[in-house]
């Protein structure tokens, strides 16, 4: 784990910077553009941002224990697991000819997955929170896990079904909420709170999980 005094780290001089700059790479490296010239310096602000590198680092270890080999495992239920566990999606992998057909095998699987998962989910909460849609839908989407309509109609990313429980029931009781408040206010968000006290780590992990 990252120890501010010795890990290995990459400083860049940069004598024109006006602020100390650090960057958490893909592949792990720590990375700091400084107009400092002290290392000694400069590691003493690596310790006071410590615990947010830590947090950046254990970030890319997870996401990239997610990462999956089309064809041979799949991201499901926030895990990363073969396709061979799941006989009826490994069955139709049989008939794929190229990467396309593979993509769209999944998709299906994801959406069929949603269609049977989700709408007692959505249920459960809405009654809850007292919040009921006029419609709920099911599409692949490449930028969004949600999205609630002015007419009531909640559409839920089928991709949703690579995460966790913990962090679909987010998207299921944040897009709720927008029947109520069809911005990101502080009220909206007090809203989501009442239901999941830890709404606060729940969208800041969201943000850094990839759709797709």
């Amino acid at each position: 784990m990252f120890n501010a005094e010795s890990s290995p780290v990459t400083i860049h001089y940069r004598p024109h910077n006006r602020n100390t700059y650090i960057t958490i790479k893909h592949n792990g490296e720590v990375s700091v553009r400084t107009p400092i010239k002290d290392e000694k310096r400069v590691r003493l602000i690596l310790r006071e941002r410590e615990n947010w590198i830590r947090t950046k680092l254990r970030d890319i270890i997870h996401t990239e224990s997610l990462i999956h080999t089309l064809g041979e495992t799949i991201r499901f239920r926030g895990e990363c697991i073969p396709v061979t566990q799941l006989p009826n999606l490994s069955e139709v992998l049989k008939k794929a000819r190229n990467t396309v057909d593979i993509e769209k095998y999944y998709a299906n699987f994801y959406k069929n997955e949603a269609i049977l998962t989700l709408p007692s989910r959505v249920s459960h909460y809405a009654r809850k929170m007292n919040l009921h849609p006029e419609e709920i839908r099911f599409k692949k989407m490449r930028r969004r896990w949600g999205s609630c309509s002015s007419t009531r109609i909640i559409t839920f990313n089928i991709m949703m079904m690579q995460l966790s429980y913990e962090h679909i029931d987010y998207i299921i009781v944040h897009e709720l909420a927008h029947l109520r408040h069809m911005n990101h206010s502080k009220e909206f968000h007090a809203l989501v709170r009442t239901t999941l006290s830890n709404e606060k780590e729940l969208r800041a992990a969201l943000k850094r999980i990839r759709i797709g």
